[in-house]
C-alpha cells in the first residue's frame, strides 16, 4: 500500500522542531514501512525540501505565504485591519492551493490513501480524489472551547469544512470523539488510541536515576500547565532542598519567562532546561527521572502520559477527561485535582520508593497492553483497507 501523510510537521533532524503530531507521524510512518508499505510525507515548511530516509520519502513545499507575496500582503492587511473578508480570502486561496498540490502529488505517486490532521483545516478544499483520513489530534476550536484560548472563527470554519469533506474521521480517544461532536456536530468513524514504540520507550537500568527529580516533556506553555508546575516546584524545594526540576521541549522564550517571573531563587538553581529533543533522544533523558509531572490543561489524548508510563515512571497528571482513560489513579499513576494534590503525590513518590517501583511496573504493563504502536498500526491499516475497498467498490458500481 502507498500511504501519504500530509503535514506541516514531522520529527526529523533535517526538519524544524515539532510538536506531538510530528512525533506521532514518525512513529506511525516507521511502523508502516517495517510492515512493507511505502510511505510519503508531503507538506509545507519554511523552505522547500526533498529527501528520503529509511524508505520514507519527504517532500516539503515552501509555505504558501512565502511564495505568494501578494497573498501574504492581503493576509497581513486583513490581520492589521481586522478584516474578516480579506482574511477569509487568504485562507481560501491558501487551502485551495494546498489541495491542488496535494492532489497532484498523490496522483503522480499513485497514492492509495492519505492521512492528515484537523488543526486549522488545511484540507478544507481537498476533493478526496485519493481517499483522505483526518485524525483529530486537536484543533483551533479545541484550544478555544477546552483551553480557553482566543477564538479564531475563520480557521475554525476551515476545520469544520475539512471534517465535513474527509472520507473518514479518526478520534484518538473517547473524549476527543465526544469533543468533535460537541464542537462541529460531526461524528467520528472510529476511535484509535495513539500508540508508542514500547521498545524505544522501555526502562533502562543502566541509566542512573536522579534522586528527587521531577521531569516534564512537551511544549513549554501555559496551556500545558508548565507555569503551574513551576509554582508547584517552588513549594517542593522548600520541603526537599535537593529536589530538581527538568524541562524538555520547545519554548526557549517561555523558559526565560519562567526564570524571570515564576521560579523562586532556590527553585531556579535546581531547574534545568534541555530544549527540544528528537523522539529517540527522550528515553535516555526520561529514564533519569524519579517521576514525571504533566499538569496540562487539556489533551485530545496525551501521548506523553503513555510514553512516560512505558518507562516505568510514576506519572502525575492533571485531572482532565482523557487522563482518566489512560491512568488508573493510585494503581498505575496519579491524577491531581489541584496544586496541593500535585505536591502531595510528589511527596509520596519521593518518600515511598518501594511503592513507587510497584506502581511504575503496573504503568508499563498498562501502557504496553493498551497503547503500543503495534495495536495502533493494526487498527489503522484495517481502517485504510476498509476505506480503499469502499472507494473501489463505489467506482465499480458507477
Amino acid at each position: 500500500m502507498k500511504i501519504l501523510f500530509f503535514t506541516n510537521e514531522y520529527s526529523h533532524e533535517k526538519l524544524p522542531d515539532c510538536g506531538g503530531v510530528g512525533t506521532f507521524l514518525k512513529v506511525l510512518a516507521e511502523a508502516l514501512v517495517k510492515k512493507g508499505h511505502q510511505v510519503y510525507i508531503f507538506g509545507f515548511s519554511r523552505k522547500k525540501m526533498q529527501f528520503s530516509d529509511r524508505n520514507i520519502h519527504f517532500y516539503f513545499k515552501k509555505k504558501y505565504s512565502k511564495g505568494h507575496f501578494l497573498m501574504e500582503l492581503i493576509r497581513s492587511l486583513g490581520s492589521k485591519l481586522n478584516s474578516d473578508l480579506l482574511q477569509l480570502f487568504f485562507l481560501k486561496k491558501e487551502r485551495k492551493y494546498l489541495a491542488k498540490k496535494l492532489k497532484e502529488y498523490a496522483s503522480k505517486n499513485k497514492i492509495d490513501v492519505i492521512e492528515s490532521f484537523v488543526f486549522s483545516g488545511y484540507t478544507a478544499y481537498y476533493d478526496n480524489s485519493t481517499p483522505l483520513v483526518l485524525r483529530f489530534h486537536g484543533s483551533r476550536a479545541f484550544w478555544h472551547y477546552y483551553l480557553g484560548q482566543k477564538k479564531e472563527p475563520l480557521k475554525i470554519l476551515m476545520e469544520q469544512k475539512a471534517l465535513e469533506q474527509a472520507s473518514k474521521i479518526v478520534a484518538v480517544s473517547k473524549f476527543s470523539a465526544k469533543a468533535i461532536t460537541e464542537m462541529y456536530s460531526v461524528d467520528t468513524h472510529k476511535v484509535i488510541y495513539n500508540g508508542i514504540d514500547t521498545k524505544l520507550f522501555s526502562p533502562n537500568s543502566s541509566v542512573e536515576t536522579i534522586d528527587q527529580s521531577i521531569f516534564y516533556f512537551g511544549t513549554l506553555s501555559d496551556a500545558k500547565g508548565v507555569n503551574t508546575l513551576a509554582k508547584i516546584f517552588n513549594e517542593v524545594i522548600k520541603l526537599y532542598p535537593e529536589a530538581s526540576l527538568h524541562l524538555i521541549g520547545k519554548g526557549t522564550g517561555y523558559w526565560k519567562y519562567l526564570q524571570e517571573t515564576i521560579l523562586s531563587t532556590d527553585a531556579k538553581k535546581q531547574t534545568f532546561y534541555y530544549g527540544a529533543k528528537q523522539l529517540n533522544e527522550l528515553p535516555e533523558l526520561l529514564n533519569k527521572s524519579k517521576l514525571v509531572c504533566l499538569p496540562t490543561n487539556g489533551e485530545t489524548f496525551g501521548l506523553a502520559f503513555v510514553e512516560a508510563m512505558a518507562l516505568e515512571k510514576i506519572v502525575i497528571a492533571n485531572n482532565i477527561p482523557v487522563a482518566k482513560e489512560i491512568i488508573e489513579h493510585q494503581k498505575n499513576g496519579f491524577i491531581a485535582n489541584n496544586e496541593s494534590d500535585f505536591l502531595k503525590y510528589i511527596s509520596y513518590a519521593f518518600d515511598n520508593p518501594v511503592e513507587v517501583q510497584k506502581i511504575g511496573i503496573k504503568a508499563r504493563e498498562h501502557s504496553v497492553s493498551n497503547f503500543s504502536y503495534e495495536k495502533m498500526v493494526t487498527e489503522t491499516l484495517n481502517l485504510y483497507n476498509e476505506l480503499i475497498k469502499f472507494e473501489n467498490d463505489t467506482k465499480r458500481t458507477k
